[in-house]
């Protein structure tokens, strides 16, 4: 962020823009945005919020591009048209999708939950495809990158249940079912990404693997309703995340580097529409030069006690 940029966060707000510790003043600079724009502040999150689920980050300090410099996920057109892509995909999802479905809410999407029900928070735009904000009890939630729960045909776009699709995989696959219970019961489980995706057992090859043609039309492939690297967000799922951003006033923007555009070009829409902009992140991201506030944190450290401040407020008579 520029010197510019920084002058006129701590302008406006008084924040700093460096990593120290959270205080008093700080939280209550966060949930006096949120009474200002009471009910209509929208939320936008990313891969930052789910870390204490367990769920690991691709841009985070343990990240998967850090920890895994060598770490290169499918792209679109290679898991659309290859078949060696899909037999990588469904191979390593097929050790790390039970895990991932095991995650389970954290304080901050509960935060979340908590400001939409206090009508503190209009709704949310999540990059993430976990599920774990609409777990939480949170409900108007865009899923901008889609779900990990469905897989859908590429030929007849027919959807199932991805629990539904994993039987038929282990089905098709029964020493790789043997081998996966194998390390349930040792409690050994390999390196895992962010969406379900893990580092393969070197007994383990991807030639082996076998996953189905769609079972409604017999012709297509599956892939998983989420947006890979490369691919397109949908129209609809586009135009509804550019009329959420239209119908709020600001934008809650929250453990997320904003590295992909579809969620940094609502930033850029809001700025462009004169709305207020806090981020809450550890490090740089892409958006920074678009906020209005910038807190050097954790969603982990702001967002629930700002959640719990702001719903004692409207408890007392």
């Amino acid at each position: 962020m520029s010197q510019i940029a920084k002058v006129k966060i701590q302008g406006l707000y008084g924040l700093p823009t460096t990593q120290t510790p959270v205080t008093s003043a700080m939280l209550e600079a966060v949930a006096a945005y949120f009474r200002r724009h009471k009910g209509r502040v929208l939320g936008i999150t990313g891969a930052g919020v789910s870390v204490p689920s367990g769920i690991p980050d691709y841009r985070g300090s343990s990240g998967t591009y850090r920890v895994h410099g060598h770490y290169r996920p499918i792209l679109h057109h290679e898991l659309v048209s290859q078949h060696a892509s899909r037999q990588r995909y469904w191979a390593r999802s097929f050790f790390g999708i039970r895990p991932a479905f095991r995650a389970e809410p954290n304080t901050i999407h509960s935060a979340f939950a908590s400001l939409e029900q206090t009508e503190h928070l209009a709704g949310l735009i999540t990059q993430n495809v976990d599920g774990l904000h609409l777990a939480a009890g949170s409900s108007n939630v865009l899923e901008l990158h889609g779900t990990l729960k469905n897989v859908q045909c590429l030929s007849c776009e027919q959807i199932e249940s991805r629990d539904s699709f994993q039987s038929i995989l282990e089905a098709l696959n029964p020493g790789w079912t043997e081998f996966n219970r194998s390390m349930a019961r040792s409690g050994v489980e390999p390196a895992r990404r962010p969406d379900g995706d893990v580092d393969l057992p070197p007994e383990l090859r991807y030639e082996d693997f076998e996953y189905p043609k769609c079972r409604h039309c017999h012709t297509g492939n599956y892939m998983p309703t989420v947006v890979f690297f490369g691919g397109n967000v949908s129209d609809a799922v586009r135009s509804q995340s550019h009329r959420m951003v239209d119908e709020a006033s600001a934008l809650f923007v929250c453990g997320t580097s904003l590295a992909t555009f579809s969620a940094y070009r609502l930033v850029k829409q809001a700025r462009e529409q004169g709305k207020e902009i806090m981020v809450v992140n550890y490090g740089e991201t892409r958006g920074d030069k678009e906020a209005t506030a910038k807190l050097e944190a954790t969603a982990e450290d702001i967002l629930p006690q700002v959640a719990t401040l702001l719903a004692l407020e409207l408890s007392r008579p």
